[in-house]
């Protein structure tokens, strides 16, 4: 998936677009684990988000 966009319950949106990385196909991808939505970046960064603060989690791939 390239694009992520998470709508938290107090109106804010975190967005996390597709950002190519030089010499291969990676992108964003994202899990679920107990209690967190956890976005990983091209560069295997990982941002953690707490479930009870996420009110709706929009995801966009690179190829429709």
């Amino acid at each position: 998936m390239a694009s992520i966009k998470i709508k938290m319950k107090d109106g804010t949106v975190k967005d996390f677009p597709h950002t190519p990385r030089p010499g291969g196909s990676y992108t964003k991808t994202i899990k679920y684990v107990p209690g967190f939505v956890v976005i990983t970046d091209e560069y295997y960064r990982e941002t953690a988000i707490p479930t009870d603060l996420i009110e709706e989690v929009i995801t966009i791939p690179d190829r429709y």
